[in-house]
This record gives C-alpha cells, structure tokens and sequence, in this order.
C-alpha cells in the first residue's frame, strides 16, 4: 500500500464510502470517461507544478524522473478513458471531467497551504521551495494510495480490462523518496506531517463531498 503505517485516513471519509462511490462510477461508461479523464488532468498538472517549482543547477535526477513519470501517468490515464470510451474527447473541457474544479482546487489549495506554512521557516528559498515539493507529493501520495488501490480492486472484480497496478507501484516508490528526503531535511517532519495531513484530509473531504454530489446529481438525470 502506498501509505505509510502510520497513515490515517480522514474519518469522516470512510473506506466504504470511497469504495461505493467508485464502483457507481466504473458501473457507467461516461463516468468512467470522466473519471479517468480528470486523474489525467491531475497527473499533468503534478508534473507541470514539478517543473515549474523545480529548475536550476540543483535540480536532481530524482526530481526529473519523477516529473517525468507524472506527465507518463497522466498519458496513461488518458489511455485508459478512451479505452472506456473510445469517442470521448481528446483534451480536458469542463464537460469531459468529473467534480473538475473541485478536483483541480483540492490540488491547488493543498500545495498553497503548504507553501504558506513555510513562509516564516528559517531555511534557505531553494530549500523552502523543495520542501513544499516533498511534502505536497507526499500527501498527495498517501491519498493515491487510498483512493487508487480502492479502484484498482473495484476493476478486477469488474473484469474491467484496465488496471492501475503499475502506476500504484511507481507511486509507492514516489511515497518512499519523499519519506526518506523529508526525514533527512526537515527536523519537524513527523509533527509537520501530522500538521499537513489535517489540512490535507479537510481539503479532500470537501472534494469527495461534491464529487459524491456530482455522481448522485448524474445518476438522478439517467
């Protein structure tokens, strides 16, 4: 599993419910599409944030690989909606994701919050600037962990054809990069990582809420 042992789910998000609201969405051809789709959209938009925050004489073959794999996952994602849906669209218009913004805001204000904890942080602008790196894609991480190993068990049973069992296993390498950074740099990491899984847990808690909202509103409409 992705996360750590020491990982805690948000409890008011339980496994069940991240569980049923998947299975509603692979039991329809265009909430999969959309599905997929919007994991694609959060995949390149990770990679995009990698090279925009991370440039320089610095930057390290770990830090390279990774944008790299990001921007991979996202074309996989991509693959596997127009699997599910071979006349979906090719690009990322409102209508061709699912809960899109809120998805998108759950990112953005994950790797805002993180960024603004640092601001008072005694540590050098680089170091700052890859810290946030580190604990952004940690989080996000240990949530993939949760909500991708959820999905891929909800395909098996389907007989779906698809799997995201190798992106799970680069993504579990990620986690344990950014563990093994953090550990070494930050000397509040295991209060920090308490502190930002709070905000974390908050931000994907209003997310779930309204993709739950989106599907019901969706399945109503059929």
């Amino acid at each position: 599993m992705i996360q750590n042992a020491d990982t805690k789910p948000n409890p008011n998000i339980s496994s069940e419910e991240i569980d049923s609201l998947l299975t509603e969405i692979v039991s329809s051809t265009e909430l999969h599409f959309k599905w997929l789709n919007t994991l694609s959209l959060l995949e390149h938009i990770g990679s995009r944030k990698i090279h925009t925050s991370q440039s320089g004489a610095l930057l390290s073959e770990m830090v390279l690989r990774h944008a790299s794999e990001e921007a991979r996952h996202a074309a996989y994602f991509k693959k596997l909606a127009l699997k599910v849906k071979p006349d979906g669209t090719q690009n990322f218009e409102k209508d061709s994701l699912l809960c899109g913004f809120f998805a998108v805001s759950y990112f953005q204000k994950l790797d805002l919050s993180i960024e603004r904890s640092f601001g008072t942080e005694n540590f050098p602008k680089h170091t700052k600037s890859f810290l946030c790196y580190l604990y952004v894609t940690k989080l996000i991480e240990e949530r993939a962990g949760l909500v991708y190993e959820t999905y891929d068990q909800i395909l098996d049973q389907k007989n779906a054809g698809i799997s995201v069992k190798g992106i799970i296993k680069e993504e579990e390498s990620h986690l344990s990069e950014m563990d093994s950074q953090l550990s070494k740099m930050d000397p509040k990491f295991e209060s920090r990582t308490l502190e930002f899984r709070e905000k974390e847990q908050k931000l994907f808690q209003k997310y779930f809420q309204n993709l739950r909202k989106e599907v019901f509103q969706y399945s109503l409409s059929k």
